[in-house]
């Protein structure tokens, strides 16, 4: 192998060997960064989810406030729990009448006394769970989440218990039926899930897996009939909130990246997932991109590692072809010496060595003709 063969092949080797090292940590580094851009949107969806649940919560609260802390109603509730009198029975079943009709998704209230006698109902609300006065006697909160059902047409409901109380002193209760369609709205919003994420509500089974309380994306029937026992949504509804990816399944048995919060006015988990194979298309992209400019900069390194092994090899080779025509017999023959550098210093230096074997030549024959030894 030539010289000039040599320099071509270790140019390209080189140029190559670089470029696959550089690509190879550029991948890198942008694959995890992208993947940490994921998991964080991830997060930041789950966080967004929470607070808008927490927010319509919130907005529950302050309605059924508005009807539990009328005076004239706690007046009246404590007539009632002091006489029986029937009269105030039906001035309370209009106040919380009229009331409930200004709030839509109220389904239905039922006020009961201190003792846990019920007083009035307005509208229709479950009795699959007596109210147990032990339940709302201490209860600091003024909305004790207490079940969820579904209603005839299969929507998700909500039964809270809210305390009433007169002068600090607990003289009743209302037993509150509530549609839990604002919640599932924002759980059915894919913004910034792509085309397989979702959001699932659930709450805690007795054996420790999860009940799906929602419709899901890719399960429409699932609200209070799929019982999950994957990794993230346990996780949520043991009050975990963290981020999953990496070899983590979820009901359907596809590997998801998920982020997970608990709900503490329902003590449930909430998990917001996207599969795993829909996340990673941005690094796929990546690498198909990575490949396609690998392959251009690689037909680039070996035309200049090509055109730059020939110009580097040209003056050596040059210098060879003059020394074999030297040895061939052209004494006249002399190497160009116009660069400064080392392959003009060893011109130069051929140059005089050609120059000196001439005038040797020359007087060997000068003595060969006069007879000289």
């Amino acid at each position: 192998m030539d010289i000039r063969t040599k320099l071509i092949f270790s140019l390209v080797a080189v140029s190559l060997a670089s470029m696959l090292a550089l690509g190879a940590f550029a991948f890198d580094a942008a694959r995890n960064l992208l993947r940490d851009l994921a998991v964080r949107q991830l997060d930041a969806v789950a966080e967004s989810k929470k607070q808008d649940l927490d927010k319509v919560v919130v907005g529950w609260r302050d309605r059924v406030q508005l009807i539990t802390s009328r005076t004239y109603l706690r007046l009246r509730l404590r007539e009632f729990q002091n006489t029986g009198d029937p009269a105030a029975a039906r001035d309370i079943e209009r106040i919380v009448g009229d009331a409930a009709a200004a709030v839509p998704s109220l389904r239905g209230i039922t006020v009961f006394a201190a003792d846990g006698r019920e007083v009035v109902t307005v509208g229709s609300v479950p009795e699959d769970q007596p109210l147990d006065p032990i339940a709302f006697w201490a209860a600091e909160s003024p909305l004790v989440y207490q079940n969820v059902s579904l209603d005839e047409e299969g929507q998700l409901q909500i039964t809270f218990v809210a305390p009433i109380r007169l002068d600090g002193t607990l003289i009743g209760a209302a037993k509150v039926l509530h549609s839990a369609q604002e919640l599932v709205a924002i759980t059915e919003d894919y913004t910034g899930l792509g085309e397989t994420g979702e959001t699932l509500m659930a709450l805690r089974t007795e054996r420790g897996d999860a009940l799906i309380l929602n419709p899901l994306r890719q399960d429409r029937e699932a609200s209070l009939h799929r019982v999950v026992e994957d990794v993230p949504t346990v996780a949520a509804v043991n009050g975990e909130a963290q981020t999953f990816q990496d070899g983590v399944r979820d009901y359907r048995g596809e590997e998801v990246w998920a982020a997970t919060r608990h709900l503490e006015a329902f003590d449930w988990g909430l998990v917001v997932k996207v599969d795993t194979a829909e996340e990673l298309l941005p690094v796929v992209e990546l690498r198909q991109t990575m490949w396609r400019l690998a392959v251009s900069l690689s037909a680039f390194a070996i035309v200049a590692g090509t055109l730059l092994g020939l110009y580097f090899a040209r003056p050596i080779r040059a210098l060879a072809d003059v020394a074999r025509r030297i040895g061939e017999g052209e004494l006249d023959v002399r190497a160009e010496a116009g660069s400064d550098d080392e392959i003009g210093v060893l011109a130069r230096a051929f140059n005089r060595m050609a120059e000196a074997l001439v005038r040797a030549n020359r007087e060997l024959e000068r003595r060969v003709r006069q007879g000289s030894p």
